[in-house]
């Protein structure tokens, strides 16, 4: 009986000590205090990426909408024609190049 009491002793001073360090000890306030700080710095950079976000989604929702933008895309992107259009192209050539 007396081995538990002393048992039951030792386990409640491990915890005490386990939350005063958790608590109380100066690695945790230090770390407490880098962790707040980052998170803010986060925090605002979120709100940044967030802000870039919302135009971004506003001009490719505006440039779906838009036919002519559609059109421009296909015409200087992918190089597509209509079927009844004559495509030409030109090739470039250096000016040292003989002929």
């Amino acid at each position: 009986m007396f081995l538990v009491k002393i048992l039951n002793w030792l386990v409640v001073i491990f915890i005490i000590a386990a939350f005063y360090n958790l608590f109380f000890g100066v690695d945790s306030k230090k770390s407490f205090i880098q962790l707040q700080d980052e998170n803010e710095l986060l925090i605002n950079e979120n709100n940044v990426i967030a802000i870039e976000n919302n135009i971004l989604e506003s001009g490719i929702q505006s440039r779906q909408k838009n036919d002519a933008h559609a059109e421009k895309f296909a015409r200087e992107e992918l190089s597509l024609i209509y079927k009844d259009e004559e495509f030409l192209s030109f090739k470039e050539s250096k000016k040292d190049e003989p002929k």
